[in-house]
C-alpha cells in the first residue's frame, strides 16, 4: 500500500513552484515536555499581511480523486496535478484564503488526520549551490509547499510513514523548492529536510530533546544505517561523495556542510532566531555565526505549550534588537514574530488520552506577539464561523481580520499600546486554560459512560471560548482605535493601513 500511494501520487505530477516564505519551527520530544506530550509548532510567515488562512475539514474518501495545485504564490504560473489513491483519511487543515476560489484547497499549512498524524508544512530552506548544481530543483515538475499537506496527510498512518511518503515523492518526482516538514503521532516526531532536487534526510526528534529551525537546514551528522531514527533518500551518502560535496576521507558526513546553503544573509535573518530559541530554552551561548549550532538540545527545564508560545512570540524581548519596542523597522536581526505571519500553530499530542482530546492545535492568527492561542481539539464537530470565510480585505466577522485590525493599531505606537494588548491576551489565555482543564475533567468522567455525549462537550467549550475571544478583541480594539481617533474607520481604510504598516516592518528575505 505504501509503494502504491507513493507511486500513484508521484507519477501524476506535472509542475509547480512557489516563492519562498519564511517561518520558524519548534519541535519538542515527549520526555522534554511538562506533561509527556509531543509538540510540533511553527509560525507560518506569508508574503504579506493580507493573506489569511481559514480552517476546513476534508472528509475521508473511499474513491480516488484528483488534485490540482493552485500555485497561489507562483510567479512563473507553474502548477501540477496528480491522481489521489482511494481510501484516504479525513483531516482538518488550514488552507490559504485564495484556495476558496479554486477547484481544490491547497496551501494547507498544518493539519491532523483521522489517524492522529499531524503535519506542518513547510519551513522554507535553501540547499547548497554545489548540491543544486548537480541535482537542481525541478521547478516545473517538483513537489512544493502548496501540495505537501494535501497529498501526504490523507495517507499517513504514522509520522514515520508520512516521512516515507513525502521522501518518495521527492525521490521520484523531485522537489520544486527546498523545505523542512514536521510530522508527529502518539509516539514520536520526525523532521524532513531536502538535500537537493531528489535527495532528502529525515531524523526522529529524541524524546528528551527539542529542535528548532529558522529558514535554514539544521541537520549535521547522521547515521544513515540507523533506520529507527534516521531515514534518507537512496544513496544520499553516495550522491555526496560522487559529486565531491564532501570528502569522507577528511571528515565525517555532515549534511549541513554539503547540502545546506550558508550565506552572509543567514547571519542576520536566520542565525539570530535559532540562537535566541536555544538561549531561551537552554541558556545556550554561541558567538560564532557559522550555523553549526547543536541540532537537538535538552531544555534546562521541561517545556509546556506556553513555553513554545513564548518562543514563537519572541521579538528579542528586552534587548536593543526588539524592532517594535525600539520603533526600528530597519533592525538587521529578523525577529521570530512578524506582521506578515498568517497563522501560528502549536500541535500537541498526548498519548494517554482518548482520541478526540488527545490532540489539540493551539492556533494564533496573524502576528503571534499580538494574538491569542486558541485550542482546537481533534474531536471538534463544527468549525466556528469566525474561522472560515476570510478573504483578502478586512471584514467585520472573521477572526483573522479582527486580529489584524488589533495588530495594526498597536503597531502605530507599540510602546504605548502593546502592554495593554499583552495583558488582555494573557488574561484571556489563562481563563481559557482554566475552562479547558475543567472541560477535560468532565469529558473523561462522561467518556466512560457515553463517548458521544462527551464529544459534545468539546463543541460547547469551543463555542464559548470563541464567543469570549470575540468580546476580548472587540473591547481591546475599540479602546485603542478610540485613543488613535480611528473608531470610525472603514474596512478598506484598515486594509490599506495593514498593507502599509506590514511593508514598513517586512524584514525581507528567507
Amino acid at each position: 500500500m505504501k509503494k502504491f500511494v507513493i507511486l500513484t501520487l508521484v507519477l501524476a505530477l506535472s509542475s509547480s513552484t512557489l516563492s519562498a516564505l519564511a517561518c520558524t519551527t519548534i519541535i519538542v520530544g515527549k520526555q522534554a515536555t511538562t506533561d509527556g506530550s509531543i509538540i510540533i509548532a511553527r509560525n507560518e510567515d506569508s508574503d504579506g499581511a493580507t493573506d489569511p488562512q481559514n480552517m476546513t475539514r476534508r472528509p475521508a474518501r473511499k474513491e480516488g480523486g484528483s488534485f490540482r495545485s493552485n500555485s497561489i504564490s507562483n510567479s512563473d504560473n507553474n502548477s501540477f496535478s496528480w491522481t489521489l489513491p482511494p481510501n484516504s483519511l479525513g483531516y482538518v487543515a488550514f488552507p490559504h484564503w485564495l484556495s476558496r476560489q479554486k477547484q481544490n484547497l491547497s496551501f494547507e499549512e498544518t493539519g491532523i488526520n483521522d489517524y492522529g498524524v499531524a503535519l506542518s508544512a513547510t519551513e522554507t530552506i535553501f540547499n547548497s549551490e554545489q548540491a543544486l548544481k548537480v541535482d537542481p530543483y525541478l521547478l516545473t515538475t517538483g513537489i512544493t509547499e502548496d501540495a505537501i499537506t494535501s497529498v501526504v496527510l490523507p495517507y499517513a498512518t504514522s509520522a514515520k510513514e508520512g516521512v516515507r511518503i513525502l521522501g518518495g515523492l521527492v525521490e521520484i518526482a523531485g522537489a520544486g523548492e527546498g523545505f523542512g516538514v514536521a510530522f508527529s503521532d502518539r509516539n514520536e516526531a520526525w523532521y524532513l529536510e531536502t538535500a537537493s532536487g531528489h535527495h532528502w534526510l529525515a531524523m526522529r526528534i529524541p524524546d528528551e530533546a527539542y529542535f528548532v529551525s529558522a529558514n535554514q537546514g539544521r541537520f549535521q551528522e547522521a547515521d544513515l544505517s540507523d533506520s529507527m531514527n534516521v531515514l534518507s533518500s537512496a544513496e544520499l551518502k553516495e550522491f555526496v561523495t560522487k559529486n565531491k560535496l564532501q570528502d569522507p576521507q577528511k571528515e565525517p558526513f555532515n549534511f549541513f556542510k554539503c547540502c545546506i546553503s550558508n550565506t552572509p544573509h543567514d547571519q542576520t535573518y536566520n542565525y539570530p532566531r535559532v540562537k535566541r530559541l536555544l538561549e531561551i530554552y537552554s541558556n545556550y551561548r554561541y558567538e560564532r555565526n557559522d550555523g553549526l549550532y547543536p541540532v537537538f538540545m535538552k531544555p534546562v527545564r521541561k517545556l509546556s505549550v506556553w513555553d513554545v508560545a513564548k518562543g514563537l512570540r519572541d521579538r528579542y524581548n528586552n534587548t536593543s534588537h526588539d524592532p517594535y519596542q525600539q520603533k526600528n523597522p530597519g533592525e538587521p536581526y529578523r525577529p521570530i514574530t512578524v506582521m506578515r505571519a498568517s497563522l501560528s500553530h502549536i500541535t500537541q499530542t498526548r498519548a494517554d488520552l482518548p482520541d478526540d482530546i488527545a490532540q489539540v492545535q493551539y492556533i494564533a492568527l496573524g502576528m503571534t506577539d499580538l494574538s491569542a492561542y486558541l485550542p482546537f481539539y481533534k474531536g471538534l464537530t463544527d468549525i466556528p464561523e469566525e474561522y472560515q470565510g476570510a478573504g483578502d480585505t478586512a471584514d467585520d466577522h472573521s477572526m483573522f481580520w479582527k486580529y489584524r485590525k488589533l495588530q495594526v493599531l498597536v503597531l502605530q505606537d507599540y510602546p504605548r499600546f502593546a502592554p495593554q494588548a499583552h495583558a488582555a491576551i494573557a488574561k484571556f489565555e489563562k481563563e481559557v486554560a482554566v475552562s479547558q482543564s475543567a472541560m477535560e475533567k468532565r469529558y473523561l468522567k462522561l467518556y466512560q459512560k457515553n463517548p458521544k455525549a462527551a464529544k459534545q462537550l468539546i463543541q460547547i467549550f469551543t463555542n464559548k471560548v470563541v464567543a469570549k475571544e470575540n468580546r476580548m478583541l472587540a473591547d481591546l480594539t475599540a479602546g485603542i482605535a478610540k485613543s488613535l481617533g480611528m473608531q470610525n474607520w472603514t474596512n478598506q481604510q484598515y486594509t490599506d493601513l495593514i498593507r502599509k504598516t506590514e511593508k514598513i516592518y517586512h524584514f525581507h528575505g528567507a
